[in-house]
């Protein structure tokens, strides 16, 4: 199998994994708050970002183990592959040791926020749950760069559309049947369990030559991931502050409640986000390649036809997103959620604009300089707590989705572009143009098929929302293959449309 075509099929499985996240958690999160109530989902909510926060303690290291176990393949020895994933190993069991010792103090100390004593008790025992649920994924973290250089994305997307589906049966039989917030938690463990024995299943089919001894593991090697991993780590931090923090700003400053309200907006930006990243975020491993080469040029080829490419899908989505978001949320959850759907719009615009760096951030990666992603993400997340600090004050839940847009749309618009290209000698000039195409393509038709939406349409439930997202996806998708790509890169997509009817629409 092509590369290629290898990488067409992972983003296939991979955007059919997030669509069908995306449809179960569509159908979960309103069951949900109307089973469990707005005050127990808030804290729901605000004990995942707690567990989200626990991952920080990965400390960048699977992306260094991504890295080096790519490198290693690339060069055909599965011999340092092996020493890469066992050192990796051995640090990784130490610091789930670390983690489940941090969950029980956590859990002890979550008990001082709380007044009523079932609330407190019940609360300790989700910390402690989740805490060693996520103490357990870590030692699978090892395997990270198997998969991915040896172009299994499409079987760890499978493995995960049937691991989402089995827990949404789970939580909805037990939580209809009265278990409680506690089964919400016990079936999250479960299936993360079952996830991570299928993992290790699809990498130990990829690499038959996988082998797990601590003789492997090299103290050298760990130095060498530590190295790499420290500006990783501190990328890590900033990206668990920035999708995290806002929950407790508003949790603080507002009430519970108002989590859930916040959460709605951010959960449909965090969607689009996810179907984006899976569909085209898969190419640390081929720019690593390109690196190792000394292939500036094809490098920099790839790099600006998957932005553009990147941003086509941004606009397309996100643009469908602002037309169609207020119908969707009221005919969702209800008209009393109709807040969230500017925290939603106000969200989307930093989002998307980062999510079309996503390329420049993994040749940042692939090249070894990625410090430079962590130093504009410091100074990024300092800017967003400072400013949602101050404007949830004035404006509530606006001020919290301002705070966090405004540093991210200026420092990954202007500042990022300016320092990224100058350290993989991409002229600044090239990469600004690159994205210019995809914008003057596609913000004509969507600024037409918004005003034409919105004054003279009236969507009454999901057919009409789904029926002219459909037409609106259709002709925004022909306008960005006709207007956003060069001649040469419509070559490139052509390659990939088996019919030919399909290729003359590229």
């Amino acid at each position: 199998m092509s590369t290629a075509i290898a990488l067409l099929k992972g983003s296939v499985t991979r955007v059919s994994q997030t669509l069908v996240s995306i449809i179960v958690a569509f159908v979960m999160m309103p069951f949900l708050i109307h089973e469990l109530g707005d005050h127990w989902y808030g804290i729901w909510t605000v004990v995942g970002s707690l567990a989200a926060a626990y991952h920080l303690f990965d400390m960048g290291m699977a992306s260094a183990v991504t890295r080096y176990v790519s490198q290693s393949f690339g060069l055909k020895d599965d011999h340092q592959a092996n020493v890469t994933i066992n050192t990796a190993l051995v640090i990784y069991i130490a610091i789930a040791f670390v983690i489940v010792l941090a969950s029980i103090g956590a859990s002890f100390a979550s008990r001082f926020f709380l007044e009523s004593e079932t609330d407190k008790d019940l609360v300790q025992l989700l910390v402690l749950i989740i805490g060693v649920s996520v103490a357990l994924e870590f030692p699978f973290n090892a395997l990270a760069g198997v998969a991915s250089a040896k172009l299994r994305f499409h079987q760890v997307a499978l493995t995960r559309i049937a691991m989402t589906l089995l827990g949404a049966v789970l939580t909805w039989w037990f939580i209809s049947n009265g278990y409680g917030i506690v089964a919400l938690a016990v079936i999250t463990f479960c299936t993360a369990r079952i996830s991570n024995l299928l993992y290790l299943l699809i990498c130990k089919s990829a690499f038959p030559g996988l082998k797990f001894s601590k003789a492997l593991a090299s103290r050298a090697n760990s130095k060498e991931l530590f190295q790499y991993s420290v500006w990783s780590f501190v990328i890590a931090i900033a990206y668990q502050l920035r999708n995290n923090v806002d929950n407790f700003v508003v949790a603080g400053f507002l009430s519970a409640a108002s989590v859930t309200h916040y959460a709605i907006g951010l959960r449909l930006v965090d969607y689009v986000a996810q179907f984006l990243s899976q569909a085209t975020n898969m190419f640390v491993p081929i720019f690593t390649g390109y690196h190792a080469r000394e292939d500036k040029r094809e490098l920099h080829r790839k790099l600006l036809f998957i932005t553009r490419l990147n941003l086509v899908a941004a606009l397309i989505a996100g643009g469908g997103l602002v037309i169609f978001g207020d119908a969707f949320i009221a005919r969702w959850m209800g008209p009393d959620y109709s807040d969230a759907y500017w925290v939603m719009v106000i969200l989307l615009v930093g989002r998307l604009i980062g999510f079309a760096n996503h390329p420049l951030n993994s040749a940042m990666y692939a090249a070894n300089k990625h410090s430079i992603v962590a130093k504009i993400d410091v100074v990024e997340v300092i800017l967003n707590l400072g400013l949602s600090l101050i404007l949830v004050q004035f404006y509530g839940l606006i001020g919290v989705a301002l705070g966090t847009m405004i540093p991210l749309l200026i420092l990954r618009l202007f500042v990022l572009p300016t320092f990224a290209c100058r350290a993989i000698e991409l002229p600044t000039r090239d990469y600004y143009l690159c994205m210019a195409r995809p914008f003057i393509a596609l913000l004509v038709p969507l600024s037409i098929l918004f005003y034409w939406i919105h004054v003279s349409v009236k969507l009454d439930g999901y057919p009409d929302i789904i029926g002219l997202a459909m037409v609106m996806s259709l002709v925004c998708g022909i306008a960005g293959l006709k207007l956003a790509f060069s001649e040469s890169e419509k070559v490139e997509l052509r390659k990939l449309v088996p019919n030919q009817r399909l290729k003359s629409l590229i």
